[in-house]
């Protein structure tokens, strides 16, 4: 190709990338100004709430939704354990944590692709890792759609909107995905898309008994990290136990919602919109968005705490195994 053609591609290629950036930014920003909008017009309300923070459930709510990462963590490991390519269980924790950094880019591309080059530079084939990612985030969408939907049964003021048909318009799609999680037919839709890239298939190790055990504990995940926002809005805005339910739902939706929305960085927007329009069913609708921005910063900071804690473990041992391999060489 002529080199000026080739400058000439490249810098239309920058371009676009550029408009997208500028679009999605502009999206995000333009639902902020929506839910600030909201606080402005309902501010009356917003004065005479009664928030107060409550010390002792603000630290257990943090802890208890901390230590859902975890189980979503050992989720992940049997996954790969399942597929062949686990790593020790700290390597895993660290890779894990790791790659959450990257759900803070636009594109949650970023995220999957950095625990995809940990991975492979273990020496694990690309194709099993690609599996074991498609795998973790389709177990964690339908056991959040699940919880949704159980939580939906059982909270009055939303029955009548969730009800008859539109009930079972929403409920039909998570059926589908269920059953598509069965290896057989989830080997099939792998390796159809596999040879429209003319790609090698591949054979999925895994039993429906073990899938259906990982969508377990991912339900698990959820809930206990929906305690932890139960206890976190109750510790700043009184809200009684018949909430806990819905409050899991509405938490694990609109964080699907946010994974979903790749062009928001760490759902950027989406996640407080979607958790906006579910609170405004039990508070009113400025408190709301106030309680999903807080939610946002208490969220972000729990997991940019862990990633920290797992950082400084490993560099705390990473000094002592480098100062006795200096010692051995020295021995030599």
């Amino acid at each position: 190709m002529d080199p000026y053609i080739h400058m000439a591609v490249d810098e239309e290629v920058t371009k676009q990338s550029g408009y997208k950036q500028v679009a999605k930014w502009i999206v995000v920003i333009a639902i902020f100004l929506f839910l600030g909008k909201m606080i402005r017009d309902n501010w009356s309300q917003v004065k005479d709430t009664p928030f107060s923070l409550q010390p002792l459930s603000f630290i257990l709510s943090t802890l208890i939704f901390a230590f859902s990462y975890f189980i979503q963590i050992w989720a992940w490991y049997l996954i790969t354990l399942k597929l062949k390519i686990a790593l020790s269980p700290s390597e895993t924790l660290k890779i894990w944590f790791y790659s959450q950094l990257g759900k803070y880019l636009p594109g949650k591309i970023w995220m999957f692709l950095s625990r995809f080059h940990f991975y492979e530079s273990k020496g694990q084939s690309k194709k099993v890792i690609s599996v074991a990612i498609y795998l973790e985030v389709v177990t964690m969408i339908v056991a959040a759609g699940l919880i949704f939907l159980t939580g939906l049964i059982f909270f009055k003021e939303m029955q009548s909107v969730y009800s008859g048909r539109t009930f079972w318009l929403v409920l039909l799609p998570f059926i589908s995905v269920f059953v598509c999680l069965h290896p057989r037919i989830l080997e099939k839709i792998i390796n159809w898309t596999l040879a429209q890239f003319k790609r090698d298939v591949v054979s999925l190790s895994i039993s429906y008994s073990d899938v259906l055990w990982i969508l377990f504990i991912c339900i698990v995940s959820w809930v206990v990290g929906g305690i932890g926002f139960y206890l976190f809005v109750d510790s700043i805005y009184p809200a009684t136990a018949q909430y806990i339910l819905f409050l899991t739902g509405a938490l694990a939706v609109s964080s699907t919602l946010g994974l979903i929305a790749i062009f928001a960085p760490s759902g950027l927007g989406v996640r407080e919109g979607a958790l906006v329009y579910l609170l405004s069913y039990m508070m009113p609708g400025g408190v709301a968005v106030i309680i999903s921005i807080l939610t946002r910063i208490w969220m972000t900071l729990i997991e940019i705490g862990l990633i920290g804690m797992v950082y400084l473990i490993n560099q705390f041992y990473k000094g002592p195994e480098k100062g006795s391999r200096n010692v051995q060489s020295q021995k030599e």
